[in-house]
């Protein structure tokens, strides 16, 4: 009985072992589960968005400096559009003109994005460093 009892047991914590473990898993995969870096700041850095006249949801960055907006840039799904975008350098421009109100940081943006396009369109550069250049703006 008490060899019975140890096999059990053991069982039981092999288990439950597996159980916490594959729960865990789980939730570390699930988005909803929990709030990441990138969605807390995004959150905070929620005021910098309106919708303007034609019912768009801009960035509006007027008000900081350029080394602010771009850690404000980072969590933006407009950069990630923008991004998507890649090689299309004039809707790239089109999106930024559209989303970004005049700024420093929309005039700095788009100079970038000019030399990239340059260096991109001579064969300066391949498309894999275009788009690290363009991610790490």
């Amino acid at each position: 009985m008490f060899k019975g009892f140890i096999i059990l047991l053991g069982v039981g914590a092999l288990f439950a072992y597996f159980v916490f473990n594959f729960v865990g898993d789980v939730e570390k995969d699930d988005p909803t589960s929990h709030v990441g870096k990138n969605e807390k700041e995004a959150r905070a850095y929620a005021r910098y968005y309106h919708i303007d006249d034609a019912g768009n949801r801009v960035l509006d960055l007027s008000s900081l400096s350029v080394e602010e907006a771009k850690k404000v840039w980072h969590v933006s799904p407009i950069r990630q559009r923008v991004l998507e975008q890649f090689p299309q350098f004039q809707y790239m421009k089109e999106t930024i003109m559209l989303y970004l109100p005049a700024s420093p940081f929309r005039s700095f943006l788009l100079q970038r994005l000019e030399k990239v396009e340059g260096d991109y369109l001579s064969g300066t550069i391949d498309a894999r460093r275009a788009r690290v250049i363009l991610r790490s703006i």
